[in-house]
């Protein structure tokens, strides 16, 4: 027989308090069928699993019949005699039995009388399947609710106020259940704070307390559950999923009679569509199954997913944290480490700890673990760790922990130990451990290692990683050949009669250690280094003069996190190293607070380039308070990472910071350690250039010609070769005539133009400054005084967007910011059509000068040909005018 449906997905739970609530008017309409007075009788059928609402729907249909005059009976209670209107209501007719629904069936041959049947979809016995063929008439159809209905409930019980947060909540804890949802809301509007405000527990995503008389409501329906059913609810609250080669075997089953009881726990509601059992009462029955029980069902469910090839993660992992060990659990999480090393050190770090708990041998997991930990800046535990693995002859990982030793020894100054720490890591390792050598002077120990390192065909390392570290030991020893110290030639940019650019070496090795940091930085934070191919260019850029090259690499690394956490600091240390020679202070003072927030504790190799930059910018900023409490710390920096070939930067700055404050006596072993070593590896001039200039620069401030004359040689005869020590050497005789008092305006404007070429611009404003200060010439002075602003502005305009990582960006962009005062000046001769020499006559700065402000006042207004700058600067004079 056919029947109309009619889905309620809003009817619900409801009480007396609930008048006209879920879907009134459909209600209404099925009522009106069932007790019209006027036509036959109207038979009612509502569908729906257990908390949806059947029995209050139906208690709303006979009190609305007892309104209206009509009769109401039960199967249980006698059938009056039809002397009017009648409504039988069977409530649970799922559960009736045979001669219970032959009496509704003869209850349908009585003219008056009207019957309303409720039921499961589960299950479906004879006797009430003979009753529905008889029955007729309309089918409601009850489920869950949606969020809407949540919401309008809970603005009934909590106030207009509610929170959309909380709805949420009860929407996806109660899984829209109306036997779940009405008694939670009744119970929240019980507690003092009404309107929810307060109920939810701070956090995201919030959460909510469940009431523990919910709680014991969950609890008392699960106990009148049958045992397969809460069996079942119990295996898939545990993770297992709805399919019967899977539940079978956990159940303890045959597969023919799991779909039975599948459709048995969907029919109590608490089973939803989706396979999952509603969040409440799963968080109640795993509350209040016996832990023992539950372990046991899980790792049965563990089994049965890893024999049919599946990898259960979260299911090993919750195992894990209770401390169950089993085998197949800790082999599982071990494997799934593993590959996280790769990819994510953080998630491999929790794996093989999961998996030592599941009961993986601790020692086999030693060195994983010490790599995870050091890679995500636990550099102590990765020493134990290491540590343990070392220890055991018998360890296969023993080459994997001793890398990791040697990797966290590099960053705290003990670079000689670790260089045999990696020899016995491998030929793999030969890169690092050559890297290694080269830092502490021997170049020959470095070259035999690397000729043992293993080659493929085409002649690099068998991984990505040993072939970096490889690049990264040649890049180092092609910046130890003669004449590496050489800048760019004329042909890419230098000046007329610069010296030739011989430094093929240098040039080699920025462009090896750029592949290396290529080559890196899809590996990310996952790579395990002694230092970065990054934070090498960057050194040899700036120990080159070409802190713009240096300062690409980094940001790339930056974006990309090679190395992870230990490596953070070190690229934004050297960002901050760039900006301070540029004079670019508040940029390094930024950079250098990020170094130091970036991770918990600053390692030693850090130390001393971040305590170098607390000194080198307060001797730059004239902070002489600064300056002195800067200094005890940075000479203890030194102590604990002694001197190698990659910290003679902050050394330099040592070196002149101690001449400033009368210290120099303090520095000199180091400075002499440093010699030896550079002594070693045969007076690289790249790397002893930085050095020889600061060395002069407090030779300059003591008044030491001694001690100067040795620094000024080096640099005249690197000056041959390198147009960097050339510049420095030009540099440092015009200093020496400006203290003499022989002050030459285009000497000194040229000596401080090269200097900002070669990313020298605060040394090179602060000897226009100083020769201005010495002039008694007004026009000398305020030209002097012009060129020391100008290469301020200039060094700010061009380093400022390299200087900034993609983590911390410049603020606005190309076209904004109005001019300078200066800029002005020489905006309005531009646009007159004046040369560049003509306006540098005009305003007594150099040519170069203006070419310079030109460029800035190009890039702020975001010009990109001639006509366009042209056309933009009448724009701006007309404005300002």
């Amino acid at each position: 027989m056919s029947r109309d449906v009619t889905r309620l997905p809003t009817a619900g739970a409801l009480g007396p308090a609930d008048p006209g609530a879920g879907g009134p008017r459909e209600r209404l309409r099925a009522l009106a069928r069932t007790a019209d007075r006027d036509g036959s009788p109207s038979h009612l059928t509502v569908r729906g699993a257990g908390g949806t609402g059947k029995t209050h729907l139906l208690e709303d249909l006979a009190a609305a019949a007892r309104r209206a005059g009509t009769q109401v009976a039960t199967p249980a209670s006698r059938v009056p005699t039809p002397r009017g209107r009648c409504l039988l209501v069977v409530d649970d007719a799922h559960r009736l039995d045979e001669p219970t629904a032959d009496r509704v069936r003869q209850a349908l041959e009585d003219p008056g009388t009207s019957v309303v049947v409720a039921f499961r979809p589960w299950p479906r016995p004879p006797a009430l399947a003979g009753l529905l063929e008889a029955l007729g008439g309309e089918m409601v159809l009850l489920g869950p609710v949606d969020r809407e209905t949540v919401r309008d409930w809970a603005v009934d019980h909590l106030g207009d106020s509610v929170p959309p947060a909380l709805v949420d909540v009860v929407s996806e804890q109660t899984a829209g259940l109306p036997g779940l949802v009405q008694p939670l809301l009744r119970s929240l509007a019980g507690r003092p704070r009404r309107g929810g405000t307060g109920l939810l527990s701070p956090g995201q995503p919030p959460r909510l307390a469940v009431p523990e008389d919910v709680v014991d409501l969950v609890r008392a329906g699960l106990a009148g559950l049958d045992d397969g059913t809460r069996a079942l609810l119990h295996a898939v609250s545990a993770g297992a999923p709805l399919d019967d080669d899977v539940l079978a075997p956990v159940l303890g089953l045959d597969e023919s009679s799991v779909g039975d009881l599948v459709a048995a726990a969907r029919a109590t509601g608490l089973l939803v569509s989706s396979g999952s059992v509603v969040p409440l009462v799963q968080a109640v029955l795993l509350r209040t199954t016996p832990p023992d029980v539950s372990r046991r069902t899980r790792r049965r469910l563990l089994g049965v997913l890893i024999d049919r090839g599946e990898d259960p993660l979260p299911l090993a992992r919750s195992l894990a944290a209770e401390g169950v060990r089993d085998p197949r659990a800790a082999d599982l999480l071990e494997r799934h480490g593993d590959a996280a090393l790769g990819s994510d050190p953080a998630l491999a770090a929790e794996l093989l700890r999961e998996a030592t708990s599941s009961g993986a041998s601790i020692t086999a997991t030693a060195a994983r673990r010490a790599q995870a930990a050091v890679l995500t800046g636990d550099l102590d535990q990765a020493l134990c760790l290491a540590d343990a693995a070392l220890l055991d002859a018998g360890t296969p990982d023993r080459p994997r922990a001793a890398a990791v030793t040697a990797a966290v020894l590099v960053q705290r100054g003990l670079v000689g130990r670790a260089a045999d720490l990696y020899r016995l890591a491998g030929t793999e390792r030969a890169g690092s451990a050559a890297l290694a050598l080269l830092a502490i002077g021997a170049p020959r120990e470095a070259a035999d290692v690397l000729a043992t390192a293993p080659r493929t065909r085409y002649g690099g390392g068998t991984t990505a990683l040993a072939a970096a570290e490889e690049l990264m030991a040649q890049g180092v020893q092609q910046s130890l050949c003669p004449g590496a110290a050489a800048g760019t030639g004329t042909a890419a940019g230098g000046r007329a009669g610069d010296p030739a650019d011989s430094g093929a070496g240098a040039a080699a090795a920025l462009s090896t250690l750029t592949r290396a940091a290529a080559l890196l930085e899809p590996m990310g934070r996952a790579a395990l280094l002694p230092d970065t191919p990054a934070a090498l260019a960057a050194l040899v850029a700036l120990h080159r003069g070409e802190p713009s090259v240096g300062e690409s690499v980094l940001q790339r690394a930056v974006a990309a996190d090679v190395g992870g956490l230990p490596h953070r600091p070190r690229h934004l240390a050297l960002l901050a190293w760039s900006a301070m020679l540029a004079g670019r202070l508040d940029r390094a003072r930024e950079l250098a607070a990020a170094a130091r927030a970036s991770v918990e504790v600053v390692e030693p190799r850090d130390e001393v380039f971040l305590q170098g930059l607390d000194v080198g910018i307060a001797r730059r900023a004239s902070d002489a308070p600064a300056l002195v409490r800067a200094w005890e710390p940075a000479l203890e920096a030194v102590v604990r990472h002694p001197v190698d070939l990659f910290t003679l930067l902050p050394l330099g700055e040592l070196v002149v910071a101690a001449a400033r404050l009368e210290a120099s006596e303090r520095v000199r072993p180091h400075l002499a350690e440093a010699q030896a070593l550079l002594a070693r590896l045969g007076d690289p001039q790249l790397w002893a250039t930085s050095l020889h200039w600061s060395g002069a620069q407090a030779a300059i401030l003591t008044d030491d010609p001694a001690t100067l004359r040795p620094h000024a040689a080096a640099l005249v005869a690197a000056a041959r070769t390198s147009r960097y020590a050339a510049t420095l050497a030009r540099a440092g005789r015009t200093w020496l005539a400006v203290l003499a008092g022989d002050v030459d305006v285009d000497t000194v404007v040229t000596a401080g133009e090269r200097l900002c070429d070669v990313g020298l611009a605060w040394d090179g404003s602060r000897l226009a400054g100083h020769a201005a200060a010495r002039t008694a010439d007004p026009r000398e002075r305020a030209a002097l005084l012009a060129c020391a602003r100008a290469l301020c502005d200039t060094a700010a305009a061009d380093a400022e967007p390299a200087g900034r990582s993609a983590a911390t960006p410049a603020p606005g962009g190309a076209g904004t910011g109005a001019l300078s005062d200066r800029e002005r000046e020489v905006a309005r001769l531009v646009v007159e059509g004046q040369t560049y020499r003509e306006i540098g006559g005009r305003l007594y700065i150099s040519a170069k000068t203006v070419e310079h402000h030109v460029s800035r006042m190009r890039q702020r207004l975001g010009a990109g040909t001639r006509s366009d700058l042209l056309a933009r600067l009448r724009a701006e004079l007309a404005e300002g005018a």
